[in-house]
């Protein structure tokens, strides 16, 4: 009898790559947000996305001028792609608003929230079954993000709506991203046109919020760029890897970089009902790790049973 153990491990590869991946990413990712913080306090998030957008738009035309066409513009799936950037751009505006009146570290239930939203649109998006270990870690994870909230619904301001709308938006991008990906649309172009829309939707509210910038913010900005280009290639690269509620779960480690960043830069205090929270968050994002390879385990072993 033959049997293929290669496939599992393959499997577990994958896995432990994408796990891995996207905790570099929150590094990036809270290292941009940490500048979009600072940027927004003076400038108006159309301005930033416009200027952030066109340098970018750049970025990608000059790839493509030196011979990387296809990976910065071909897409197999222009209507998602298109769909994607909108929502992208959506999410973008709402995120750079909710910085601007919220707390640093605060905001980080609706980067909590987004693998439960991630995990709803993943069903009928991209027809993925979730399994029920998954739902409890969800469960347990949005468990956690209500300990951010110790007043209840009175203290619901409108900084928090729109982050819940930017998470919103935003998941409903990552989950269309993985689907993208079966396409053949690579990576960067993904990136390439959801920085476009961020351009195009900030130059036409520019005229409403123009404000001259300095040098030194000007370069902040360009730094910026660099880290939201990185971070978004990164997460299409991860969710070709795991599924999406997964890997967003494992980037609620990013709570520990963002409240480090709020106290040491931005001078703000972190009570202990956060830290309950981010616990019970944390808690579940290795929970769904451990569900994921123990899926993957079984479904290698079918596939080398059913091929013996």
């Amino acid at each position: 009898m033959t049997t293929f153990p290669a496939r599992p491990r393959v499997l577990q590869g994958a896995a432990l790559l994408g796990a891995g991946l996207a905790v570099l990413n929150t590094l990036v990712s809270v290292s941009a947000d940490a500048l979009a913080k600072d940027l927004v306090a003076s400038y108006a998030a159309p301005q930033l996305m416009a200027g952030a957008g066109l340098i970018a738009v750049t970025i990608g035309l000059l790839m493509s001028l030196a011979g990387s066409r296809d990976i910065v513009l071909r897409t197999g799936a222009p209507g998602r792609v298109a769909l994607r950037s909108m929502l992208g751009a959506i999410s973008t505006v709402g995120f750079f608003l909710a910085y601007r009146e919220l707390p640093f570290a605060e905001m980080f239930p609706f980067i909590a929230i987004l693998p439960i939203f991630a995990a709803v649109l993943s069903g009928p998006i991209l027809k993925e079954r979730i399994g029920l270990a998954v739902w409890i870690a969800l469960a347990f994870g949005m468990t956690g993000m209500f300990f951010l909230f110790p007043e209840g619904i009175p203290g619901v301001t409108r900084g928090h709506m729109l982050g819940l709308g930017a998470s919103l938006t935003g998941a409903a991008s990552i989950v269309l991203s993985r689907g993208i990906c079966r396409s053949h649309t690579h990576a960067f172009a993904q990136v390439f046109y959801a920085q476009m829309a961020c351009a195009v939707l900030g130059l036409l509210l520019l005229p409403l919020v123009w404000k001259p910038m300095q040098t030194q913010d000007m370069g902040l900005l360009a730094l910026y760029t660099l880290f939201l280009l990185a971070t978004r290639w990164l997460m299409v690269m991860v969710v070709r890897l795991i599924p999406a509620h997964v890997a967003l779960q494992i980037g609620n480690i990013q709570f520990v970089w963002m409240v480090l960043v709020g106290h040491f830069v931005f001078g703000e205090p972190t009570g202990a009902n956060v830290w309950a929270g981010a616990g019970l968050v944390i808690a579940s994002g290795l929970w769904l790790v451990q569900a994921q390879r123990r899926a993957q385990n079984s479904e290698g072993k079918r596939r080398s049973a059913s091929a013996a």
